[in-house]
């Protein structure tokens, strides 16, 4: 394990970074009002010393720029989940708070009579929270714009993302609800979910429940009845069935008194067929019917008419739920949406990288000291500093521009989010985002406390055995800092 240095203390923060050859000096605090007990800061950090093989912590004052806090600042450590931010702010800076995604609709020619001749396009523009009311929003546009029947199917394009489909692994585990599939055209997170439910002295039969994805899931297998108090009904997907549809196997058994819906969640094996095939749903609801079977991936034709649109929400609404509640499907969405607006289609995870890097350098911000590779922080090859975040939450606390979206985007202590839970002590207020992998935890945000002042605050621990343990240790660092009179 490696041993934390460096003293907490006060320092400018243009002083931060030592001359090469040269030790930094803890300075004299003599004077300082309200002056910091170095113990105590000290006992802080032997703390996430503990919980840690090796950790980078750097705390600001924000009306100051003074350096409160700092512990191997510059080392590069994986950011697990705080890489998010990295993408939220580059997003915010190149797209505006207001930016919205549109996922349009497209037939051959314009309807006659009502009636489309062939084959419906939906084309989708990256939104990373299309979902069941947006697809019946987009349904009964296309309605409105006279369309009763569509002699055709439902084809996707996706292609504004290259690959059009991306499943997003760790540790070459692909198995993870964690692990999402990005599709430029994608609803529900790409997600599906299934309610299975026994009727009570039913049998073996049983009732599906998939909502618009209903004509995309297919069940087999049976369940019994188990034994009072028993219950080990189980659902698996046996994968895509190559046209549109996906195979799942039930099985086990469950309770005799029957009637309750047990709930399953599934990353969709086939985007394109679930996006389709809930379209059509949300079309018959509508009133428009659909008589072809096709539900597959297809490119819009060159000749094809603009029928109808969505816009999603705007992106400061988006990036809220991205980052409260560390969606790694949004963040990989909005990364390749970022290539590929900013630098032209089709949208990579490179081009969209590619602007992350541009944001951060214009905003004077230090990316030396990273190794970029993603957009959510699922990734082990992903490097960032406690510099390069403090350096940016300081850019985005100073932004008239986005920054009052980005703070409301983080998760609140005590509040929403990945920190509802942590730090309740009164007079506390943490806004921030925190990072979780198998052996990491981090923290990179804003601390206030009773005196009105807020710090930026960036902690990352990697090998890390105990992150229960590590969390704690976070925290009691964070309470120091709200705590410490200044």
């Amino acid at each position: 394990m490696k041993k934390l240095f460096g003293l907490c203390y006060l320092v400018l923060l243009c002083a931060l970074l030592p001359a090469s050859g040269t030790q930094a000096q803890t300075p004299d605090r003599t004077g300082t009002p309200g002056a910091l007990n170095p113990t105590a800061f000290n006992q802080a950090l032997d703390r996430i010393d503990k919980a840690a093989g090796i950790s980078g912590v750097l705390v600001v004052s924000l009306s100051s720029g003074e350096v409160v806090c700092r512990s191997r600042p510059e080392d590069a450590l994986v950011p697990a989940s705080l890489m998010k931010l990295l993408t939220s702010y580059a997003a915010l800076k190149k797209l505006g708070p207001a930016f919205t995604f549109t996922t349009k609709a497209f037939a051959v020619g314009q309807p006659v009579n009502g009636v489309i001749s062939g084959d419906l396009w939906i084309k989708g523009g990256g939104d990373p929270k299309f979902g069941p009311e947006k697809a019946l929003q987009l349904a009964q546009a296309i309605r409105d714009s006279g369309v009763r029947q569509i002699t055709g199917g439902i084809l996707v394009d996706s292609g504004f993302f290259q690959p059009p489909s991306e499943r997003i692994c760790l540790d070459n585990d692909c198995a993870g609800a964690y692990n999402p599939v990005v599709s430029a055209a994608a609803i529900d997170f790409n997600m599906v979910t299934v309610k299975i439910t026994v009727p009570a002295k039913g049998g073996k039969s049983f009732n599906v429940d998939a909502g618009l994805a209903g004509d995309y899931v297919r069940v087999s297998g049976q369940a019994g009845f188990a034994k009072k108090g028993k219950n080990a009904l189980a659902l698996r997907s046996l994968g895509a069935t190559g046209n549109g549809r996906e195979q799942f196997q039930l099985s086990g058994r469950t309770s005799a008194r029957g009637g309750r819906a047990r709930e399953f969640r599934f990353i969709a094996a086939d985007p394109a067929g679930l996006f389709a095939n809930s379209m059509r749903t949300a079309l018959e609801r509508s009133g428009v019917k659909v008589l072809g079977t096709r539900a597959q991936e297809g490119s819009v034709p060159p000749e094809s008419k603009l029928i109808a649109s969505s816009e999603s929400d705007p992106l400061s609404e988006l990036i809220s739920g991205l980052n409260t509640y560390s969606n790694n499907f949004m963040a990989e969405m909005l990364l390749r949406s970022l290539g590929g607006i900013v630098a032209g289609v089709p949208g990579t995870s490179e081009k969209g990288i590619a602007v992350i890097r541009t944001s951060l350098r214009e905003a004077g911000i230090p990316q030396e000291i990273a190794t970029l590779d993603c957009g959510s922080g699922l990734s082990r090859f992903c490097r960032v500093s406690p510099v390069t975040f403090c350096s940016l939450l300081s850019a985005a606390w100073n932004d008239k521009a986005i920054g009052q979206e980005f703070i409301a985007s983080l998760a609140v202590n005590g509040g929403q989010g990945t920190l509802r839970r942590r730090m309740s002590k009164p007079g506390l207020t943490v806004r921030g985002k925190t990072g979780t992998l198998g052996d990491v935890i981090g923290f990179a945000g804003y601390v206030t406390g009773p005196s009105g002042r807020t710090c930026a605050a960036a902690i990352i621990l990697n090998d890390v055995p105990d992150r229960a343990q590590a969390r704690r240790a976070v925290d009691s660092l964070l309470e120091q800092v709200a705590f410490s009179g200044l």
